[in-house]
């Protein structure tokens, strides 16, 4: 009888504070794909862990849906985006590195974007000031906690580089030495000596046009979506500043909410905000994003040495 009494009143007690089962959530994974917001309603509802759990179950059922990847890849950052505005306190780095280490990698060519410009940018807000110091403080921090997820994926370098790519872009250039502070958190020396000469710099553009590719033909992504149809399907979202609850700051959301800075409207058809370009996805032999390339003494070529796919564009 007691057994039964202390059962009662903790299932009474998850009631009053709104936690929801993951059996409960899983159930509502459709009308979460049909209406990414409704993700939010969910996960302020689950526990900790079961967020992590249930982010990661979400992300592998928009993975294998019927869809293109232009489609997909605005799905999950919808989807991603409003997880971690849920996100109980201390949790934003789990989900991040969950975020990372489950969305396939041509997806995070646009959302390591997206999520430095709306989420982690240090500009997002006037009024929230964050030192350079305490940038690369909780950058470091939560990288280590990415990097210690995506290891146990088979693309970590490339999956921990494009977190350190958000970081980058959302520190607006300071400290300096961010990336290479960083990039010394994988583990493999040669593969980041890759990422810092190679993968980031192109993802930057620096030197040249961007590309991703260098990254996707070392993880055989898939085909890299078009950010201009992405970001026409992506709902409008508000720029909110995660950046303070990254190490055990108040509950994301309703920190954030507080603090956000307007509305990201949609763009117009065919017009890409500054910043995220594109050039598609290519496994053409003997170009430096293939797998099999040799370096040589020519890490990365220019883009316009290569020839393109008919289906490539250049802006």
């Amino acid at each position: 009888m007691k057994k039964m009494l202390a059962v009662l009143t903790m299932a009474l007690s998850l009631a009053a504070f709104g936690e929801m089962s993951l059996t409960e959530a899983r159930g509502k994974v459709a009308d979460i794909v049909s209406n990414p917001a409704k993700m939010q309603e969910v996960m302020s509802q689950l526990s900790a862990a079961d967020q992590v759990t249930f982010l990661a179950f979400v992300n592998q059922v928009v993975e294998k849906l019927n869809a293109s990847t232009d489609e997909k890849t605005a799905l999950f950052n919808d989807i991603n985006t409003a997880a971690m505005k849920s996100a109980k306190k201390g949790n934003l780095p789990a989900l991040l590195a969950e975020m990372f280490a489950t969305v396939p990698p041509e997806s995070l060519t646009v959302i390591n974007e997206t999520f430095a410009a709306n989420l982690f940018s240090r500009s997002a807000d006037p009024s929230v000031k964050i030192s350079d110091e305490d940038f690369a403080n909780r950058a470091k921090s939560t990288l280590e906690v990415i990097q210690d997820r995506c290891a146990e994926t088979d693309e970590s370098a490339v999956r921990t580089t494009f977190a350190i790519l958000m970081f980058l872009r959302a520190s607006e250039g300071t400290p300096a030495d961010l990336r290479t502070t960083l990039v010394d958190i994988i583990p493999d020396v040669s593969v980041r000596n890759i990422a810092l000469n190679e993968w980031i710099p192109a993802a930057m553009a620096e030197g040249f046009e961007k590309t991703y590719q260098p990254m996707l033909g070392a993880s055989n992504a898939g085909v890299e979506p078009r950010v201009d149809n992405v970001l026409q399907l992506m709902e409008a979202q508000h720029q909110l500043v995660l950046l303070a609850d990254l190490v055990g700051g108040d509950d994301s959301y309703s920190a954030a909410a507080s603090q956000h800075y307007g509305q990201l409207g949609l763009p117009a058809a065919f017009e890409t905000p500054t910043g995220i370009d594109r050039i598609p996805q290519t496994a053409i032999p003997g170009t430096p994003w293939n797998g099999e390339y040799d370096r040589g003494d020519h890490p990365v070529a220019p883009v316009e040495d290569v020839e393109p796919y008919p289906y490539q564009t250049t802006r």
